[in-house]
Parts: structure tokens; C-alpha cells; sequence
């Protein structure tokens, strides 16, 4: 995150990375204590709670679904999603009805509580439910009870929401349930963190390209007041979801999906972006002549040049393009080359080995190789 970001957000409770953040969800469940994490919208709060579930299903041999059907099957760790927005104050105690063998009314609660098991319950979007709503969940959250509901040691709670400058509809969190929680707060995620997660994640290497280009663009909430559509990890995600498989001859088509996702704005800078690959050579010459073409010197154009390579690679994979690959490489500037060889390990993950094979790679692989694993 840059300094204009960090400036503008304010601190509601103690910060952390992703990788912070993952770290204290698995702290907090194993202890059994109910963790709020703060932040704007689509920096991958969500996300994390994830991870950290696979983390936790793994550890304790189970395996992780979002699938309430496998709800109270001890062979699973379950993420149930509650959102308390949508509830009303008496939908977490559930109906009452007539037990007769205690002659006495009972609550029946919702099938969504879990009643053995393993898993997460979270309240996501929690502080979007109006206060009456917030203070039916105080029991639930300190107690680990509601009523005669008891949460089975088997899970925890973890509730994330906006702040009141994210322009969401949030009600301000009462003290006494806010005391009953741990607190933290997730910002965006640096370009550098984020291209680590999107190479992971087969994020199109277009999209990753330009972020690496334009950094600012990544998060842009702060700088784009009026359009409806504007940057955020989680927007350009689904760009890239959006324009796999679209050439980037398709300008207007890619404008169009791109401008409804981070704004007309940025979707005109996208295609400019994508535009600069006119003035590089077609990309087949710059592998078949990998060791003489002249290579550009401008940042944007650099930049243009190592996501074309990439989908060549992408679309061509074999020991030619492997090669040129190569001597490409040992051309690009070490931020470059490292950034190339990242991707392509993330569409070919046997590519190690491979450039072993290859004279007077290895010694290449090796310098780079500690900049990725």
C-alpha cells in the first residue's frame, strides 16, 4: 500500500498483511475467541478467512467446504456464512415450540448453526445490520451460546465489516459487543503482495501486467469518488474472469468489460496500455531472435513487451519457446526476468526442472529462482 493510502485510511484497530491476517484467524479459532476484521471493501477479507479455514482443515485432517449440506459431519470444516443484515433480532434464537417432555417452550435454532462439527461461522458485512440485530449476536459471540444454543468446540467466530469512510451503509458497533471481540484491520494489499497472490491464482496476465504498469490503479476507491465502478483487488479479479480468452485485438469488447468493472476511466488507460504492443515487434521475432532484437527501453513499453511474452509462452509452450524464453531472460532487467519466470511457473510448474536441462540455464534459474520460492 503507498503513502497516500495509508494517510487517507483511518486506524480503527491494530493493522496487518494477508499474511498477518491469516495468522490470526488461526490464533483466534484455536483459542476460541471471536475476531472482527475491519477494512474497505474488496481488499480480500473474505479471502482470508478462507485460507486460513484450508489452513485449519488441513491441520486437523479435514476437509474444507462451503457446502452447508456437510454441516454437523466431522469429516469436514465448514465456513458458514451468517449475515446479520439480512436477520432479524429474533432469527438467531431461532422459533419457539412445545417440548412436552420438559412441558416447557423451547427455541428452536436456525439449521445454518452447526450443532457438532468443524468449522468457521462468519458474520460477514456484520456492522451493515442495525444495532437491535448487532446486540442479539452479544451472547453468541462472548458465550459461544444463544439460549440453548451452544457452539460445538469445533468452531469459531469471525466477523468482518467496512468503516464509516468506506461509504458504506454501516451502523457505528456498540462498546460492550465490540469489547467482546478481538480487533484488527486489513488494508490494501501492496502490488507486489497482490501480483504474488494473482500469479497463484491464474489472474490474466494482462491485468497483472498493467497493475505492475500502473500501481495506483490497483486500489483506486480514494481518487474515484463519482464513478460506480473503480478498482479494488477484488474488481480487477473479476476483469480478469471477464476478458480470459478475449484477444487483445478486441479493444472495444475489452474496454467495455473492463470500463463496467474499474470505471470508463481506467478501461481507457487499459486499452492504451494494451495499445503500446503496436509499437513492439511481433511477438514471435522477439523469440526467434531472442539474442540480437533490440529490446525497449521505455518503462510502459517494457512492461507491454513482458505480459506479450508471457501469453506467447502461455499459448507456445514448448522447448523452442522455452529457449528464447531463456535468452530473453538473461536480456530482461533482474525485476523483469523475475517477474517473467514467475509467471511462467504459474502456467508450467515443471518449468525448473526443464531449465535445468538447458545449457547454460541453471546458473540463470538459480539467480532468479531465489527471488520466487
Amino acid at each position: 500500500m503507498n503513502k497516500s493510502q495509508t494517510e487517507k485510511m483511518s486506524n480503527v484497530a491494530i493493522e496487518v498483511t494477508h499474511e498477518e491476517l491469516e495468522e490470526t484467524i488461526v490464533k483466534f479459532y484455536k483459542a476460541k475467541r471471536a475476531l472482527f476484521i475491519w477494512g474497505t471493501m474488496g481488499i480480500g477479507k473474505s479471502h482470508k478467512i478462507r485460507d486460513a479455514a484450508k489452513r485449519l482443515a488441513k491441520e486437523l485432517g479435514k476437509t474444507f467446504t462451503e457446502d452447508l449440506s456437510h454441516l454437523n459431519d466431522d469429516n469436514y470444516f465448514v465456513v458458514v456464512d451468517i449475515r446479520l443484515s439480512q436477520c432479524d433480532p429474533s432469527d438467531l434464537r431461532g422459533i419457539p415450540a412445545w417440548d412436552k417432555t420438559k412441558n416447557a417452550t423451547v427455541w428452536l435454532p436456525p439449521s445454518t448453526f452447526p450443532r457438532t462439527g468443524y468449522g468457521i461461522i462468519t458474520f460477514d458485512e456484520m456492522n451493515l445490520a442495525p444495532n437491535l440485530v448487532q446486540a442479539s449476536a452479544y451472547q453468541f459471540i462472548l458465550d459461544r451460546r444463544l439460549g440453548e444454543y451452544i457452539v460445538p468446540d469445533g468452531f469459531s467466530v469471525i466477523a468482518a465489516g467496512n468503516r464509516l469512510e468506506d461509504r458504506a451503509n454501516v451502523f457505528e458497533m456498540a462498546a460492550p459487543l465490540s469489547n467482546r471481540m478481538g480487533h484488527v484491520q486489513l488494508n490494501p494489499p501492496s502490488v507486489q503482495a497482490w501480483t504474488k497472490w494473482a500469479s497463484e491464482h491464474d489472474v490474466d496476465p494482462r491485468v497483472i501486467g498493467y497493475l505492475n504498469f500502473k500501481q495506483g490503479s490497483l486500489f483506486a476507491f480514494e481518487h474515484n469518488m463519482k464513478e460506480k465502478a473503480f478498482g479494488t483487488p477484488r474488481t480487477w479479479e473479476f476483469v480478469s474472469d471477464l476478458i480470459k480468452g478475449i484477444p487483445t485485438k478486441n479493444l472495444t469488447q475489452l474496454k467495455l468489460y473492463v470500463g463496467s468493472l474499474v470505471g470508463e476511466g481506467e478501461a481507457v488507460t487499459f486499452v492504451g496500455f494494451l495499445k503500446l504492443r503496436d509499437k513492439l515487434r511481433p511477438i514471435e521475432e522477439y523469440f526467434k531472435n531472442a539474442k540480437t532484437i533490440s529490446l525497449p527501453e521505455e518503462v510502459d513499453l517494457q512492461w507491454a513487451l513482458v505480459t506479450s511474452v508471457i501469453e506467447y509462452f502461455k499459448a507456445n509452450n514448448n522447448q523452442k519457446t522455452l529457449l528464447g524464453l531463456v535468452e530473453l531472460l538473461k536480456r530482461f532487467s533482474e525485476e523483469y526476468a523475475v517477474f517473467t519466470l514467475k509467471l511462467a511457473y504459474v502456467f508450467d510448474p515443471s518449468i525448473q526442472p526443464k531449465l535445468q536441462k538447458i545449457q547454460g540455464a541453471t546458473a540463470l534459474a538459480q539467480k532468479l529462482w531465489k527471488f520466487i520460492m
